[in-house]
């Protein structure tokens, strides 16, 4: 059987004031196509299927006409929720779109409460599924826990994610193609500097030996940077992004994967590249040198930094008008490289874990937060992990 593990698409992210929806629209155009024409057997999609837990309906139609396509073409997928899809609205849209052979995994649940699926493919070959969607903190560690002793709380949760694991895989067998997926940042993973830092700080990772070795092949999502995982026992790919989400993507090569699998034998893997999507370059030059090298750029998103003498409050400005499709814009000022940013209709950096908040407020205030307010905010953002479901 052939099998195709994608991730982390991240539909109706907007993006420095920017939607790409139409982007990833043409990226899943582009998979679906080659799912049809190589007749794949099954979909795997590791979670952060959407960017947040209520996304637009232009994003909705976007990801179900996918699925409905894919369905069309009898091609079943199994779907798991990401730390950024919503679990009760996965759980009511998974409802339906069972109609379209799409088997919806919004929770970590125990293999008799729907976190292991069997499935015949087409080609008659048995295959077993074990799920481990996104667990937050809460899932595995108490409140009390969590604010009592920081260390003590992730070990806790290394060793739930590693029951569960095991109870999933206990029921792997020698006849059958035996695939695990799992939403979570894997220890000693590559990170992209696009994911969401709340998510992906040491805290809360799983360790390689959690993953069973008895598995045909291990789906990780949550991580943007595709990359073989060598630590875990069983062939682990974390599939990544389809596309380039940020600056910190810049020369990743997004692609899926694809997985040639049988009872008891290895896989062979093959990396497909996704097409589609516009890349993101860095661009280092003068303005008179931006000149000559416009034309050369395409279609591309660029951050742009620009060495300066001194300040030109029209820099923006001159270079949009070179390059329509300048997001970031960098001033170099000699001597010494001091830096100003400007962003494309940039959000707010938000509240991020640890030393994070203290940043935000460094740059929103202009002085820094007293130890009393950055306590309370570690307790709340405690509590909210523990609480979440």
């Amino acid at each position: 059987m052939r099998f195709v593990h994608t991730s982390d698409w991240h539909a109706g992210r907007v993006w420095r004031g920017l939607s790409r929806l139409a982007e990833l629209e043409r990226v899943l155009d582009h998979l679906a196509q080659y799912l049809e024409r190589e007749r794949v057997d099954l979909l795997l999609v590791t979670g952060d299927v959407f960017d947040n837990g209520a996304p637009s309906a232009e994003a909705e139609r976007v990801v179900f006409q996918f699925f409905c396509r894919v369905g069309r073409a009898r091609i079943p997928s199994v779907v798991i929720a990401g730390n950024h899809d919503s679990p009760s609205r996965m759980e009511a849209w998974g409802a339906l779109a069972e109609l379209v052979s799409v088997h919806a995994i919004a929770r970590p649940r125990g293999p008799d409460q729907g976190g292991v699926l069997e499935l015949t493919t087409r080609s008659n070959e048995k295959v077993l599924v074990a799920a481990l969607p996104f667990a937050s903190a809460g899932a595995f560690v108490s409140a009390t826990a969590l604010a009592e002793d920081d260390t003590r709380a992730r070990r806790s949760y290394c060793m739930g994610l590693a029951q569960l694991s095991q109870q999933l895989s206990a029921r792997f067998r020698d006849d059958a193609v035996n695939l695990f997926l799992a939403h979570t940042h894997l220890d000693g993973a590559r990170l992209s500097e696009s994911e969401r830092e709340v998510h992906v700080t040491d805290a809360w990772t799983a360790l390689p030996s959690a993953f069973p070795a008895s598995a045909t092949y291990v789906a990780l999502g949550h991580l943007h940077r595709p990359q073989r995982m060598d630590s875990v026992a069983s062939p682990a790919y974390y599939a990544g992004s389809p596309m380039q989400l940020d600056f910190g993507e810049v020369g990743d090569v997004k692609s899926f994967v694809v997985v040639e699998a049988a009872a008891g034998k290895a896989p062979l893997i093959e990396l497909v590249r996704y097409e589609g999507a516009r890349g993101l370059r860095d661009v280092r030059a003068t303005l008179s040198e931006l000149e000559g090298l416009a034309p050369t750029l395409g279609d591309l998103w660029l951050r742009v930094r620009v060495p300066l003498e001194r300040r030109d409050p029209d820099l923006s400005a001159k270079v949009r008008l070179l390059l329509p499709n300048a997001i970031v814009i960098q001033d170099e000022l000699a001597p010494g490289g001091a830096t100003k940013i400007e962003d494309a209709a940039q959000p707010p950096s938000g509240l991020v874990a640890g030393g994070g908040f203290a940043a935000y407020f460094l740059e929103a205030h202009g002085c820094p937060a007293d130890q009393e307010l950055l306590a309370e905010f570690e307790a709340l953002r405690l509590r909210t992990l523990a609480e979440e479901p």
